[in-house]
């Protein structure tokens, strides 16, 4: 055991008891409505950093000897680890069945289909992306104005390879998300429609059965560029940091809610469907947030939770690294796999997930 003074082992350890109780709230943060405080779902956007905190604390713990402050802390793991499994899963992929018939979805928020890496680029590189990854079904958000007519500033011949390759095409000028396929599509409607929707509801037909979709792209915290960048900023003025702070959580205040109601206004679109259902898109959120949990409650499933062990990320810049972008599935069908694809002309990271058709449309 290291010797250290009573008073800095005691500082420690209130310390580390600070850290575990947050952390636990943070891991449970996704349970409380935000009508009641949106302060749990603040919370639960820290839950990977606390988490990996509070590990990295109790291995301290151990490495030292002090054998009950670290256990606690794998009573804390133990307690919240439904909620970490949201965060960091704990699953292999299933072997595909023989003979089944598959499908892949790609989502992926474009941008605008900016180019990050060379913002001067004319040809496109979104569009390229798209071409190579070649997958059944795109569901696109950010990207208004997605049509031949108002993509002459690209490379045409790229513009209409991607028109011929995906002949089944959903959204308009006015809609934030696109959605293009290979396979038939028909909108559908549960008694409202709004120009600047959310969601786009629609059914694929695939091998005669259709699958019902939404691409949805819920509402952000509209931080601007300044408070994005509040942990990477060099700024010393604390008084000025936690003004920004203050700034930042009202913000948060004020879009949780929103983003609740317009969760709810999906699920409940879907009640009624017995097909195979999938929820696709920028959710602007975190797995275990409140958002993430009321699509649990409604049965479905997170398809990367599913089929992956570890942790990933689909936003990156200003030193965030979170996983706002989610596949939710539910009904006669398995995910397969959901990858994660490395392609940075977006702010976002497109998610790539491959489906199999079960053979018994009840399951």
């Amino acid at each position: 055991m290291i010797l250290v003074s009573p008073i800095l082992r005691i500082a420690a350890t209130i310390a580390t008891f600070i850290l575990y109780t947050i952390t636990a709230l943070s891991c449970f943060g996704g349970y409380i409505s935000p009508e009641i405080t949106p302060l749990g779902s603040v919370l639960s956007i820290g839950m990977p950093y606390l988490v990996t905190l509070s590990a990295i604390t109790v291995v301290a713990w151990f490495c030292t000897g002090h054998w009950i402050v670290g256990g606690l802390g794998v009573l804390m793991f133990f307690v919240c680890i439904n909620p970490i499994r949201s965060w960091f899963p704990m699953h292999t992929a299933p072997n595909p069945t023989p003979d089944a018939p598959t499908f892949t979805v790609l989502t992926w928020n474009t941008l605008h289909m900016s180019n990050l890496e060379n913002p001067k680029d004319k040809s496109c590189r979104t569009i390229e992306e798209i071409l190579k990854i070649d997958a059944d079904i795109v569901c696109l958000q950010e990207i208004f104005s997605f049509n031949k007519k108002n993509m002459h500033t690209y490379d045409q011949a790229l513009v209409d390879s991607l028109m011929k390759r995906y002949p089944y095409q959903l959204g308009d000028g006015t809609y934030d998300q696109r959605t293009l396929s290979k396979y038939p599509l028909r909108h559908i409607y549960f008694g409202y429609y709004y120009k600047y929707s959310l969601a786009e509801y629609f059914t694929v037909k695939i091998n005669g059965r259709e699958i019902g979709m939404a691409n949805i792209h819920l509402p952000s915290f509209a931080l601007d560029e300044k408070e994005k960048g509040i942990f990477s900023s060099r700024d010393t003025d604390l008084k000025a940091r936690e003004n920004l702070g203050r700034k930042i959580y009202n913000k948060l205040k004020y879009a949780i809610p929103v983003r609740e109601g317009a969760a709810r206004r999906i699920i409940e679109g879907f009640q009624s469907l017995a097909m195979p259902v999938i929820v696709i898109g920028d959710f602007n959120d975190v797995p275990a947030s409140y958002t993430y949990r009321m699509f649990e409650k409604a049965g479905f499933k997170d398809a990367y939770v599913e089929t992956n062990f570890f942790p990933t990320y689909t936003f990156y810049p200003h030193g965030f690294y979170f996983h706002l972008d989610q596949i939710f599935y539910r009904g006669a069908i398995t995910p397969l796999s959901v990858k994660k694809l490395n392609i940075r002309t977006s702010d976002h990271l497109p998610l790539l997930a491959t489906f199999e058709l079960n053979s018994d449309p009840y399951l």
